[in-house]
């Protein structure tokens, strides 16, 4: 590995950790100071939809949008990053990628699945949230679907490269 790939490893490795401890740390929030944070986030895209369109159902329902903002931006969103920064950081140590393409998906997705199970888990500590399946699919879609779109352009990457070298 040169050292163009040693930083850039380093880098994605450390955004992968910080996402997910990011996402554990929310997980183990109390109810009121998890919905406090997503709703300054709801409101703040409220306050920029009310200024193009005050009367969109964004501005009119906002229970149904700050209920899609916690499920598209908590959730999946913020598992799709940390989809991106874990893929990347396997693609890039020892050139995994090249060697062990399955290997890669295989444990990628399996650390998604158990920072998702892990996060929901983490709500069983108060008593005002709860653990859900279906956030837990939700978050996990967003790992294995940025992730794996990740590992699709880095594959086209890898062809692109041998091409130039042949």
């Amino acid at each position: 590995m040169g050292t163009k790939q040693k930083v850039l490893f380093i880098i994605f490795l450390v955004l992968a950790i910080a996402t997910n401890v990011f996402i554990l740390v929310e997980g183990g929030m109390s109810g009121s100071l998890s919905g406090a944070q997503s709703g300054g986030i709801t409101n703040a895209f409220i306050e920029f939809v009310r200024r193009i369109d005050p009367n969109s159902p964004i501005v009119t329902d906002p229970d149904s949008t700050h209920y899609l903002v916690r499920k598209l931006v908590g959730h999946f969103g913020l598992f799709g990053i940390s989809g991106i920064f874990t893929t990347l950081s396997f693609m890039l140590y020892k050139n995994l990628l090249r060697e062990h393409r399955w290997l890669l998906l295989i444990i990628s997705a399996f650390i998604g699945l158990l920072i998702a199970f892990t996060s929901e888990l983490l709500q069983l500590l108060h008593k005002d949230r709860f653990f859900s399946p279906i956030d837990t699919l939700i978050d996990f879609a967003g790992y294995i679907g940025f992730g794996g779109i990740t590992f699709l352009i880095g594959l086209l990457v890898i062809r692109k490269d041998k091409s130039k070298d042949a």
